[in-house]
């Protein structure tokens, strides 16, 4: 299809090159002498068809050139030859908007050769239908003009479907396209024949008195339609904060602020980044709709285009890649034209930067940033609002000495792993029970503050050698309770080993109160192990169990060793 349509490209600038120079020649020789007293007005009426064409009528992402006004009283003046050079000059004032296309080059040969076939076509059915040019009578003059921009809407409409076919767009021609298009011949047709007679009647002062009140029109179309859009965006926006503010995780809060994103403005990639002890580090990246792996090397707050945003004083707007690719300092970059960059800010502290991309040139404005700034803002409650419930849940789920789970999670863990293991989805489940031996007299000689100290460097060892399925607990006082699905008895009666000579060896440093200073005690544990379904069909039962074979396995017949049930 992309060869194909590659091919369609290069006939259409074929056809230009073969139509419209030797058209324009056949046009100039065939044409009607122009009266030199309208040549003046011919100008300025072609500077507004420039202008008209420059300021379309935007209504919902659809631009509506009305230019007809215009370049039809020309052919009444001038004929065939005098609209077509009139439209061929307004077409040039399309260049600048066309540089948000994806080949502005091929779309103003594309529309040339079209307009200068549509001016032949439509000139030819004037006349076809009995019209003269410089008919100063009314009621024999309309139909011609009537037929004349029936056949050149028709004839766009049919010349763009056709192209559409050509170059493979799966996509029907769009009714409201068709729609907008009929509505605007039915504007252009009375005011082109009210510009005409005017001119008749009065001479070029009727060119203002028309253009002022269209062009006003066209204005206030403008302002409405860009009001609405932003409006638009806005309440996507305010949607969007609330749904963010809905999510408990900084992972979900970012998932749908990513996937959200390309609803609200063009986006082709997506950068979220975290400023951390002066480093830009990106947090979620999305490129054509997918995320992507943040796993980048950390990039020094000097260099990228994340760290030239957060360096800025404000928000940053960029139309092609030429403006901003020097910030780039040899990190890499996906391929991309457009680019708004802003800052994630909370209690007046940059706390990260949101980058946007699209492959088009020139596809922001103005508006577009400050959106971005609002979703900014919204982002950034949202992630302290999760950061928030994560500090909220941590302190119901974990003990506040040592940090580990506590016995509330722990027992909910149990059951919930048990049912997995009762109903097949889990083969074992092993429960490791480990009580510090004497921790009484540790607190009797070095007080309370020195058994913490004990707690704590027993809990940071013990989550140190557990892995990241394993769920690490305090049982309460000195007992630990340490839940190993998937890990057979001697598996974890092996752990439990190495952990307890690991513990026996271990240097453990406590601060009693008093002139003295830190003293290194030895401490050592006492551990009981049971594995489910074997040992137990419920969690309580398999704690129980683990508890029966710490206590008659290990501390009854010595302290500091490893004892599993045996029921």
């Amino acid at each position: 299809m992309v060869q194909f349509r590659g091919q369609t490209q290069l006939a259409v600038l074929v056809a230009w090159l073969l139509a419209v120079p030797a058209g324009f020649v056949w046009l100039w020789r065939t044409r009607v002498p122009l009266d030199s007293g309208n040549i003046p007005v011919l100008v300025a009426a072609a500077l507004l068809a420039m202008a008209a064409v420059y300021f379309p009528v935007l209504r919902k992402g659809t631009r509506l050139t009305l230019v007809g006004w215009l370049t039809l009283p020309a052919f009444f003046l001038g004929g065939i030859f005098v609209e077509a050079v009139m439209m061929q000059v307004a077409l040039l004032a399309a260049v600048p908007g066309n540089r948000k296309s994806p080949d502005p080059l091929q779309r103003f040969f594309l529309h040339s050769l079209m307009y200068f076939v549509l001016s032949v076509v439509s000139g030819a059915a004037f006349y076809a239908s009995g019209g003269s040019i410089r008919e100063t009578g009314f009621s024999d003059f309309v139909l011609p003009a009537a037929v004349y921009l029936a056949v050149h809407t028709a004839g766009k409409i049919g010349f763009l479907h056709l192209y559409r076919k050509l170059i493979g767009n799966p996509h029907r021609f769009p009714l409201r396209r068709i729609r907008q298009d009929l509505v605007a011949a039915l504007v252009i047709l009375p005011y082109a024949l009210s510009g005409y007679y005017l001119y008749l009647a009065i001479g070029p002062a009727g060119l203002p008195i028309m253009a002022v009140p269209f062009f006003s029109v066209i204005f206030l179309v403008r302002r409405y339609d860009t009001t609405e859009r932003i409006n638009d965006m806005l309440a996507k926006a305010a949607e969007l904060g609330r749904g963010m503010s809905g999510k408990l995780t900084q992972p979900e809060v970012l998932d749908l602020f990513v996937r959200s994103m390309p609803n609200l403005l063009p986006v082709d990639l997506l950068y979220v980044y975290d400023i951390r002890n002066g480093r830009v580090e990106p947090l979620k990246i999305m490129g054509n709709g997918e995320i992507a792996s943040a796993g980048w090397l950390h990039m020094d707050a000097d260099t990228g285009i994340g760290s030239m945003v957060y360096h800025s004083s404000k928000g940053r707007l960029f139309g092609c890649r030429n403006e901003w690719e020097a910030y780039l300092n040899g990190s890499h970059q996906p391929e991309a034209e457009s680019l708004i960059g802003v800052h994630i800010v909370r209690n007046q502290m940059i706390e990260g930067v949101i980058a946007v991309m699209c492959k088009r040139q020139y596809a922001y404005e103005e508006y577009h940033l400050r959106v971005l700034e609002l979703l900014g803002s919204y982002l950034a409650v949202a992630l302290e609002k999760s950061r928030h419930v994560l500090r909220t849940v941590q302190e119901s789920e974990r003990c506040a000495l040592t940090g580990l789970y506590n016995y509330r999670y722990m027992e909910n863990a149990v059951h919930r792993l048990m049912e997995q293991v009762n109903s097949g989805g889990l083969d074992v489940l092993s429960c490791v029970m480990l009580d510090i031996d004497h921790f009484k007299n540790i607190n009797d000689i070095h007080g309370h503050h020195g058994g913490n100290r004990v707690l704590v460097e027993f809990a940071r060892l013990l989550q140190e050698r557990s892995d990241a399925s394993w769920t690490a607990s305090r049982y309460g006082g000195e007992e630990f309770i340490l839940l190993m699905p998937g890990v057979a008895k001697d598996e974890s009666v092996a752990f439990a080993e190495a952990f307890r000579a690991e513990v026996e060896n271990h240097a453990f440093t406590v601060e009693p109160g008093g002139e003295t200073g830190p003293a290194m005690i030895p401490v050592t544990v006492s551990i009981g192990v049971a594995t489910a379904p074997a040992d137990g069909e419920s969690g309580m039962e398999l704690i129980r169990n683990a508890d029966r074979a710490l206590y008659t396995g290990a501390k009854q017949v010595g302290w500091n060793k490893v004892a599993a049930y045996t029921g």
